[in-house]
């Protein structure tokens, strides 16, 4: 009974993982912010036993001052720089 579970259990894994992978292999947009930018750099912080921690903050190699897009998380796009470039992964 407990290993009809399982094998249910892992059946259901594997088509998930199969949604999964079509989902993200999709040419789905990202939305147009800084942290989706090439030039964007991110910032960590280390810990003392050297983890590291995303800080969220960051800054862009383009030198567009954060000013100029008015300090928004998720500006719209007149607010964008202009160097904005999506970042492939």
């Amino acid at each position: 009974m407990l290993s009809q579970k399982v094998q249910e259990l892992e059946l259901q894994n594997r088509r998930m993982a199969v949604i999964i992978e079509d989902i993200t292999k999709s040419n789905v947009p990202k939305p147009k912010n800084c942290e989706n930018c090439k030039h964007y750099i991110q910032h960590y912080y280390r810990t003392e036993y050297g983890a590291y921690y995303k800080l969220y903050t960051g800054h862009c190699i383009c030198g567009v001052p954060t000013k100029k897009r008015k300090g928004k998380k998720n500006p719209s796009p007149e607010d964008m720089c202009l160097c904005y470039e999506e970042r492939g992964e």
